[in-house]
């Protein structure tokens, strides 16, 4: 066969969809650690990781999209409920609706930290601290009262008593401080049943039903923000500055002498299990081998038809 009618048949439906074919069977054929061996991986993620971090545009690339959704949304007045495909929303809210029990210990760990620890304690000392002052009120009423007794009484009554003024004195005083050091006291020792009920609540499974409940009503309030609301949000979220502070992390991260070896563990995960199997008998496994060799065959035939019409192919063909 000359060049000529090679060309010719390259540029052909058939044959360069029978050449593109027999190229992509051909790489699925191969083991995935083949396709992506585990050096190659490696290095590939640091060489992407350091050229994003140390391109200017990189950053740029970050405000231009954050802009961009910022004023789509301020664009969009209406709740997102309105604006969303109703069969997204109704799948979401089904999934989130399906009874799920998480550990109990699991739970723990991650609502009982620190910080929230300390905003409970706050919204509980608050609550009962305004709670108890409302009820003393009449106390401190009765102590006001009888201070004004002891006023009218005068000189008599204070000698008669030696300490009379000074008890009725301190009466709301004391109501309050006892008020206080008690609610501080009882909170610090209620905060473990608190979070320990929290966990009950959403790890129980007599309760999944209603802890699927509060993630939907979550959910439920969450689109019935409009645009301009979630616009504002974003706006005072910071996201170019929460993203710059994740380029300088991870530019600490690749500058240390754990980055490479954490990488390889890395590339290691990515093929631990199937590295060595066919790329074609795992896409099989996941019911996508067809659609993927149909769709590569489909790009490379056009790329096939393009090189090969071009002029610089026939003159290395023929050379």
């Amino acid at each position: 066969m000359d060049a000529t009618t090679l060309i010719q048949k390259l540029q052909s439906d058939e044959g360069a969809v029978g050449l593109a074919k027999l190229s992509v069977e051909a790489l699925l054929a191969q083991p995935l650690e083949a396709l992506l061996p585990r050096e190659q991986l490696r290095a590939g993620t640091r060489k992407v990781l350091e050229a994003w971090l140390s391109a200017p545009e990189g950053a740029k690339a970050i405000d231009v999209l954050v802009e961009r959704v910022v004023n789509e949304l301020q664009s969009q007045p209406r709740a997102m409920k309105d604006v969303a495909p109703r069969e997204a929303t109704t799948l979401i809210r089904e999934v989130l609706g399906r009874p799920f029990s998480p550990d109990r210990r699991v739970v723990l760990t991650v609502i009982d930290r620190p910080p929230m620890r300390e905003l409970v304690r706050q919204l509980l000392l608050t609550a009962i601290l305004d709670f108890g002052r409302k009820a003393s009120a009449p106390v401190a009423g009765v102590a006001r009262g009888l201070g004004s007794i002891a006023k009218l009484a005068g000189d008599t009554v204070k000698s008669r008593t030696g300490v009379l003024g000074s008890v009725v004195g301190a009466v709301s005083g004391e109501v309050e401080r006892q008020l206080e050091k008690r609610a501080v006291d009882f909170v610090d020792a209620a905060l473990a049943g608190v979070f320990g009920q929290i966990a009950d609540a959403l790890s129980d499974p007599k309760r999944a039903h209603e802890a699927s409940e509060l993630r939907q009503a979550f959910f439920d309030g969450l689109i019935e923000l409009t645009g301009t609301q979630l616009a504002r949000e974003v706006m005072n979220s910071d996201v170019s500055g929460g993203a710059e502070e994740v380029r300088a992390s991870l530019k600490r991260w690749l500058a240390s002498d754990a980055s490479n070896t954490q990488l390889d563990q890395l590339a290691a995960l990515t093929l631990k299990h199937d590295g060595a199997r066919p790329a074609a008998e795992v896409l099989k496994e996941l019911g996508l081998l067809d659609v993927a060799v149909a769709l590569g065959t489909e790009h490379l035939a056009r790329h096939i038809k393009t090189v090969t019409s071009s002029p610089t192919f026939a003159a290395w063909l023929g050379s």
